[in-house]
């Protein structure tokens, strides 16, 4: 379980070399930037490296009045405690955060955040895009995505032929009427277009025949080859109407409802 620790205005560092323990003050470190001499050894150390909260007795030990000097507060000696002074060399000021998080806190760039936060939209993007690349002949069969996913194959793969969307192909009309020169045979007829922006595969065409009181009677899907007039036609161009024409058999007077339905 992690637990947060709190600064007080008092703290220790300890020297690296020799181990003498100095009590120093927020104003020490920010005026000289963590860098100190330990008057016991000469060494020059950071004493942000090693710094933590004053562990002694405050009402037994106070400062100087000087702000380059503090007392020592323990030595790894036996000998008793005496005042030992550290040099602070002056320096820059820190701040009590570069104390706690380190002394190249402030020299981190403010634009740091924003980078990051680019960084992510550019990667949210970039899986956003594959998502719809790889379930693009899904999405084509929805209006909405269309014009993206084809300005998307400009720059990608795609196998057109396997783009298709049934909902954007709609009947113009339709005619039955008596066979002119069959008996008991009926002649439908009419005309569809594609409506989408991309061509399509040539869908089944489904004719169902239902009595007055909606009750199914019969139903038969026709090819392609069966219902187009032009049988050289491989595809459904943007907006372009085709004409079909099929001859079925006379259901007599109660086939009174007829729908039709492409399917794939």
């Amino acid at each position: 379980m992690s637990q947060s620790v709190q600064l007080s205005d008092t703290l220790q560092t300890t020297c690296p070399a020799c181990g003498s323990i100095f009590r120093i003050g927020a104003e020490h470190l920010e005026s000289a930037r963590g860098q100190v001499q330990c008057s016991e050894c000469n060494q020059v150390f950071n004493a942000l490296l090693t710094l933590e909260n004053y562990t002694g007795d405050l009402a037994d030990s106070v400062y100087k009045d000087s702000p380059l000097s503090h007392q020592v507060i323990n030595h790894q000696t036996t000998e008793p405690t005496e005042q030992t002074e550290v040099s602070l060399p002056a320096a820059q000021s820190v701040t009590l955060k570069q104390a706690m998080y380190g002394i190249d806190y402030s020299s981190q760039s403010p634009l740091k955040p924003l980078l990051w936060f680019a960084g992510i939209l550019i990667l949210l993007i970039v899986a956003i895009i594959q998502a719809v690349y790889y379930q693009r002949y899904k999405l084509i069969s929805l209006p909405h995505y269309q014009q993206q996913i084809l300005n998307l194959c400009q720059l990608m793969p795609c196998d057109e032929t396997r783009f298709s969307s049934l909902s954007q192909i709609k009947l113009l009309e339709r005619n039955i009427f008596t066979h002119p020169t069959r008996a008991s045979a009926l002649m439908v007829s009419g005309s569809f277009v594609n409506e989408a922006s991309f061509s399509q595969p040539i869908p089944g065409l489904l004719i169902s025949l239902s009595d007055t009181r909606g009750k199914f009677i019969a139903h038969r899907l026709f090819k392609p080859e069966e219902y187009l007039d032009d049988k050289s036609l491989k595809r459904l161009q943007p907006g372009v109407a085709i004409q079909f024409r099929i001859e079925i058999h006379d259901p007599g007077n109660e086939a009174l409802a007829y729908e039709f339905e492409f399917l794939v």
